[in-house]
């Protein structure tokens, strides 16, 4: 049995999902997270297992101990994966006195708020890391990274001393992405994310600002805040960003993120950012930071370009310079690139070698 471990259950729902379909003719799985508004999604695992614990908490003690007491009497052929950094970190925490069980496995999508340049984010890791080096060679036998710079940063702050493999991306299912076929007479750019500073949605906003006098361009923001995340704009922020663009809300990126034209991503920081891979699927013509988790997908499918240190200036004369790039775009040959991989299979089949070496 594989035991998915993450602290929210869109994790488990997003690509997760469709891993987990992939290979159910191999193995059996049970996700273990906190149900919420993905609850009745999560069909395709053999049984989930309700994790009580409330994510807006930095630590909620009865949520440590509620997957303490979840994961204590495990099978020693059963095996754990973990998902994001954040779930890790709660995971060494409540498993900290037990005896180590079960092969475990965690995936380190990004490094997130923690490694942010924050105050806060500063002292959390201080305190955190005598933890984190006491239990994480005791408790995990493989990490998972998504690019070099994250597995650099990580293990010297973790010092881990285990199995270590680079897996870029989560998994696309390019089967339910609608292709774009023509593009707008007027331009429409894209933010996709959650509306955190950590993702650039206020270099964004300036982005957007620079073309206010423009009348054949528009800028749309689909995604939400987070309530559960330090670096989340809040309700105030929110109503103020409705003023400056036009947004969306959360949106269904595979039936609809086909409409747009434009892609852009000024996350500060990304394991490998799925959207991207999304956008450049659809046929979107993508801009984003200079970042490890968007450098390789952007050189590597040839779907546009990185800005360096997200320079608003430089965002904004490459949107000028749109049609050029548009008019070069090779979304057949970028298609065929990601399938090859990026996809869902491709993913599958690198997780599957994984496990099987666990048993």
């Amino acid at each position: 049995m594989i035991y998915y471990i993450a602290h929210w259950d869109w994790i488990l729902l997003q690509s997760r999902s469709e891993i987990v379909r992939s290979l159910s003719d191999k193995f059996q799985f049970v996700g273990i997270t906190p149900l919420e508004k993905n609850r009745n999604q999560l069909t395709d695992y053999d049984k989930i297992l309700n994790w009580k614990i409330n994510r807006q908490r930095l630590i909620d003690i009865r949520g440590l101990i509620d997957l303490r007491n979840k994961v204590k009497n495990l099978k020693k052929t059963d095996t754990i994966h973990i998902f994001t950094l954040k779930t890790l970190i709660l995971f060494l925490i409540s498993t900290l006195l037990l005896k180590k069980q079960t092969y475990t496995i965690a995936s380190i999508t990004g490094l997130g708020y923690l490694f942010s340049k924050t105050r806060i984010a500063q002292i959390l890791r201080i305190i955190i890391r005598p933890v984190i080096k006491k239990s994480i060679n005791k408790n995990i036998d493989v990490l998972i990274f998504q690019n070099e710079l994250n597995k650099d940063i990580f293990i010297e702050y973790s010092k881990f001393k285990n199995k270590i493999e680079i897996i870029e991306g989560s998994g696309l299912n390019t089967n339910k992405l609608k292709i774009k076929s023509v593009f707008n007479k007027k331009t429409k750019v894209i933010f996709v994310g959650r509306l955190l500073k950590e993702k650039g949605i206020f270099e964004y906003l300036k982005i957007a600002k620079s073309f206010s006098d423009s009348d054949d361009i528009e800028f749309y923001v689909a995604g939400d805040i987070d309530g559960g995340n330090k670096s989340s704009i809040n309700n105030k922020e929110l109503e103020v960003l409705k003023q400056q663009v036009m947004y969306l809300g959360n949106i269904d990126i595979p039936n609809e993120l086909f409409k747009y034209d434009l892609l852009i991503n000024p996350s500060h920081h990304e394991g490998f950012s799925r959207v991207l891979l999304e956008g450049a699927y659809v046929g979107l013509y993508c801009i984003a930071n200079d970042i490890p988790g968007t450098r390789n997908i952007i050189k590597n499918l040839d779907c546009g370009f990185v800005v360096e240190n997200n320079n608003v200036e430089k965002y904004v004369e490459l949107i000028k310079k749109r049609q050029q790039v548009i008019d070069n775009l090779d979304s057949n040959k970028v298609r065929n690139k990601i399938i090859q991989n990026y996809s869902v299979e491709a993913i599958s089949n690198r997780f599957k070698i994984i496990y099987n070496k666990s048993w």
